[in-house]
């Protein structure tokens, strides 16, 4: 009770200095639901985000999401503010979700409690605390923050594929005026569990401070958990032509090991020869969109490194680890990516186009690359309901496998809160098929019932 009386004073105190309070709620959020039925029997199967295909949905999401999946945010606006107009905010969110367990439906049943194995219907579900963060705006737009955010992310919808995505904990500066353009500039951490080193001849230096004689334990199968700083600096708001803007993103990470994690990278022998763990790597991208009467285009390249190449080659999720991978040494990849909406009075259309090259696999291999092209066109029936039909398909070949493909088409009715592509909630009735190599033998047709909606 002393400490509940105690932060109610401390608060009450910080109501009564300063400025008037005057703080704003904010709360809004994200989800989705559904379910799907196998046209051959049984359960849903979803070929992206834990399916067979890269990308996130590579063939498009639509008719293709196994999971069930919720985003809560609440925040505080003006939670103090100044006689300046420089201001405090406060931002939280939590995420909840079932596993997407390898393509297979992990939705379960109607209760499920927060558990961590994703073959039981009743503790499937997933919890999450993803953003706990502060700023301090200035009355000039600059400012300062701290805490775990999601940091800068950029998206395709379509897709739900992250192509730039440095989420995690940290700090930095945003929107400072350079005139051409606003700097941004962040330092966030990633958490990385290396994979083991198999290699019975390793042995620390039992001289080192941080010596721990039960890391030993297991020579075959020592895991080395690290972390990496990222360094994020932007360039946004760059202006080129009429509606047309770039911007300009450098991630640059390096792994920070102890002694002895250092000690076992440098003993390890016999496998790959140098393991690559302790490399620092760098992911570019350069990004140009288009405004225009009908809608927008986002034209990016993306160039990246040692631990950032394989996810800037096939990845989602881009920036958002650190892959201290064995064998990451020399990695490069290069991705081009090409998407936008187009709105019209009677119909509208979101498409993307995605063109990935592993130039370097870290043994000298450039032969790994992967496409996708994924379209998204609706007729709209009236301001409330439309039809939409989304066309997929995907191609990938790597250094170690054959080339496949994957082709999918989805027919969707579609009632929403207005006619815009964007507009949300949506509730819709499915119908999505599947063919080409990665195909999965009586996984080819699928129907179900979903609903969208952000707020």
């Amino acid at each position: 009770m002393k400490k509940v009386s105690l932060i109610a004073a401390a608060v009450a105190s910080t109501l009564m200095a300063g400025s008037a309070f005057a703080a704003e709620v904010d709360f809004h959020g994200y989800m989705r639901a559904g379910f799907g039925m196998n046209a051959d029997g049984g359960s849903q199967y979803c070929y992206g985000n834990g399916g067979p295909t890269t990308f996130g949905h590579a063939v498009g999401r639509l008719g293709d999401e196994c999971d069930n999946y919720a985003e809560l945010s609440l925040g505080v606006n003006k939670i103090w503010e100044s006689s300046d107009g420089d201001a405090f905010n406060i931002h939280t969110l939590m995420a909840f979700g079932t596993y997407e367990n390898g393509g297979l439906d992990g939705r379960g049943n109607s209760f499920q409690s927060i558990g961590t194995d994703p073959d039981d219907p009743w503790s499937g579900e997933r919890a999450s605390f993803r953003e706990a963060w502060a700023d301090y705006t200035m009355a000039n737009g600059m400012s300062i923050w701290a805490g775990e955010r999601y940091y800068g992310r950029k998206d395709i919808h379509i897709m739900d594929m992250y192509y730039v995505n440095n989420s995690g904990a940290g700090a930095g500066v945003e929107n400072i005026d350079l005139g051409f353009a606003k700097l941004h500039a962040a330092v966030v951490q990633h958490k990385w569990k290396a994979p083991k080193i198999d290699n019975p001849k390793y042995q620390p230096d039992p001289s080192l401070p941080d010596y721990d004689p039960d890391y030993t334990v297991g020579l075959e199968g020592t895991q080395v958990y690290s972390t990496a700083n990222s360094i994020d600096l932007r360039l946004t708001g760059i202006e080129t032509n009429d509606k047309g803007s770039m911007e300009f993103i450098l991630m640059a990470a390096d792994p920070s090991h102890t002694d002895v994690q250092e000690s076992a990278i440098d003993n390890a022998e016999g496998n790959t020869g140098d393991y690559g763990l302790d490399k620092a790597g760098f992911f570019l991208t350069a990004e140009h969109t288009q405004g225009h009467s009908m809608g927008f285009n986002k034209a990016v390249i993306q160039y990246a490194t040692e631990g950032y190449a394989w996810a800037g080659f096939i990845g989602n999720h881009a920036g958002d680890s650190y892959n201290m991978e064995l064998g990451q040494e020399g990695r490069e990849s290069l991705r081009l990516i090409d998407w936008g909406v187009i709105e019209a009075e009677k119909w509208n259309l979101g498409y993307s186009f995605v063109y990935a090259q592993l130039l370097d696999d870290g043994n000298g291999n450039s032969d790994g690359k992967a496409m996708s092209v994924v379209v998204r066109p609706g007729y709209k029936w009236s301001e409330s309901m439309s039809t939409i039909l989304e066309l997929g398909y995907h191609q990938d070949e790597y250094p170690w496998a054959d080339k496949e493909d994957l082709t999918k088409v989805t027919i969707a009715q579609q009632w929403q809160a207005g006619s815009n592509f964007w507009a949300r909630p949506a509730i819709r009735v499915f119908a999505s098929s599947y063919s080409g190599d990665k195909a999965v033998d009586n996984n080819d047709l699928m129907f179900g019932a979903q609903v969208e909606a952000w707020w």
